[in-house]
């Protein structure tokens, strides 16, 4: 038969191969499979029901430094707990034009934006406290970053705080007024000209930050920006003549030092609650038959495929042609007010937990986010679908030290700026289980 023949049967009975419904016992643990044999002895077939362990993994260390972001406030998630988050930074000296003589103190405010992003029910209220850093903020030992866990010391006693419900979209800019003890230092200080307050290392030294807190009655947890724009506002006023009200900003000082620290209590009875340093993988048969994704609080979904190096032995000669994983978040856990991720990279694992890559397209190198289809009729079809040839391909080869995983990770630019959750079945959930793929040649 010729090439051009050959092909066109192979087509036939590729597409057969799909439409087949009957299975045939795999001579491997692990697989079953669907076949055509052509007149070459070459088989076109089609595995859906290659063995994968799924578990929740705990993450040690959270980086949430220089994100440009502040999180701030409390949610009671029904799946993932209580869960709180304050945002720390140093302040910039005084700088620019002194203060006019004869000037008068007015008062001292913090001016926070809200961001459109947010956790819970923005309908409850919010209650944000400031505090005055009594600890410097520092980096630990030689790392890049301050972690989800980092804490410094603060006053007991907030400067100020505010309490209302914050509207997204509609609320640009909030005001929160400072103790007037902090805000007249602060105008001496800026009057006299002080090295105290224009050196920033003394600066620092003498007020070494600021700390937004959720107080008692905080109910959501907002997301606001952490640049230039979040800065304490000294107001006076010049005499004598018409009265002149002006002001001087003391700004974020240093980014790669503001960060926010996120705090969880697990709902009572959770299987979440198992996890922690000292056990970071929770199996989904613990689980009800779920997986759960929270890579703020320290959550990201594993999958493991324990037979797919056997893939090889099925035959002296095989080839996969295609492999696709489609993930399915469960039933009734994604209403408002907790969204599925727009994105969820797929991302390789080790053994200990490490992420070391994410999944890029075969066709394009593209970072693979799961294409995200939604049902909000059935909430049946909702799904992920990522292309995993090139994985699948790179462990067939691999030996136990070598073997990596399948990590399903937050985005590398914002995901770790927010509270994005997906809680997702496993291969044996009832109603919304994990599937893989895989389209493959085997020459006899």
């Amino acid at each position: 038969m010729n090439k051009s023949i050959r092909a066109k049967v192979a087509c036939k009975y590729l597409v057969c191969a799909l439409l087949i419904t009957g299975a045939a016992a795999c001579e491997k643990e692990g697989f079953l499979y669907d076949g055509v044999t052509d007149q070459s002895g070459t088989e076109y077939l089609v595995t859906d029901t290659i063995t994968m362990n799924m578990s929740t993994a705990y993450l040690d260390s959270v980086p949430t430094s220089n994100m440009g972001v502040a999180l701030v406030g409390t949610n009671n998630d029904p799946y993932f707990g209580k869960i709180s988050a304050s945002s720390f930074w140093q302040v910039k000296a005084y700088s620019g034009t002194a203060i006019p003589d004869r000037a008068i103190y007015d008062s001292l405010v913090l001016l926070i934006h809200p961001k459109y992003e947010h956790y819970g029910d923005t309908t409850l209220p919010q209650h944000i406290e400031v505090y005055r850093v009594t600890e410097e903020i520092k980096r630990p030992g030689n790392s890049a970053f301050l972690y989800s866990r980092s804490n410094f010391a603060t006053e007991t006693t907030p400067l100020g705080q505010i309490q209302r419900t914050i509207r997204p979209h509609r609320d640009t800019v909030l005001r929160i007024a400072i103790n007037d003890v902090l805000g007249k230092e602060f105008f001496d200080l800026a009057d006299r000209n002080a090295t105290t307050i224009t050196n920033q290392q003394q600066f620092l030294n003498y007020f070494k930050g600021l700390a937004l807190k959720p107080g008692a009655n905080s109910q959501v947890i907002t997301s606001l920006r952490a640049d230039d724009s979040l800065n304490l506002r000294l107001f006076f006023h010049t005499t004598p003549g018409e009265i002149k009200q002006e002001y001087r900003d003391f700004a974020v000082y240093n980014s790669a030092t503001q960060f926010n620290r996120i705090d969880v209590e697990r709902p009572a009875g959770s299987p979440l609650a198992a996890l922690s340093p000292s056990k970071r993988l929770l199996p989904s048969a613990d689980a009800d038959r779920q997986l759960f994704v929270q890579p703020l609080t320290n959550l990201i979904g594993r999958i493991d495929f324990p037979y797919l190096k056997n893939f090889n032995q099925l035959s002296k000669f095989s080839k996969i042609m295609r492999a696709t994983l489609t993930v399915r978040p469960e039933k009734g856990t994604y209403k408002y007010p907790y969204p599925l991720p727009a994105n969820l990279p797929l991302g390789v694992i080790t053994n200990g937990n490490v992420i070391e890559d994410t999944l890029r397209s075969p066709l394009t190198g593209a970072i693979q986010y799961g294409t995200l289809v939604l049902d909000n009729i059935y909430n049946t079809g909702t799904a992920y679908t990522y292309d995993i040839t090139n994985y699948c391909i790179a462990q067939l080869n691999t030996t136990d030290n070598s073997y990596r995983g399948l990590a399903l990770l937050p985005p590398r630019n914002t995901g770790l700026t927010n509270f994005d959750r997906a809680i997702l079945g496993d291969g044996r959930n009832s109603t919304n289980r994990i599937t893989i793929q895989i389209y493959y040649l085997r020459y006899k």
